[in-house]
């Protein structure tokens, strides 16, 4: 399941962070950038309610410790594919695993 990360923080290079961690732990990034039609609240993994995504989405947030939410208006449409926004509050993966 294809994974897009997008920075919605005011730390540069969070999104490639979260990229390298997301494919340590499995799963292809497709696309890595920044999210600046908004502010999101915290970081969250976003899919498509009624697709294979929700249960990929799910453990994607478990190995981040992310919310997890079915996507928003303004990603509605976007390509298929679990969205990654990662905001300031982004911990990664534990260190301690």
């Amino acid at each position: 399941m294809p994974v897009r990360v997008y920075n919605n923080s005011t730390i540069t290079g969070l999104a490639g962070k979260a990229s390298d961690e997301v494919r340590a732990n499995g799963w292809t990034v497709a696309e890595t950038g920044n999210y600046s039609q908004g502010t999101i609240p915290t970081t969250t993994v976003y899919f498509r309610p009624g697709t294979d995504e929700e249960a990929s989405a799910k453990e994607l947030g478990a190995v981040l410790r992310a919310r997890v939410e079915p996507r928003f208006d303004g990603i509605q449409h976007a390509a298929p594919g679990i969205i990654l926004i990662v905001t300031n509050d982004y911990q990664g993966v534990s260190k301690n695993k």
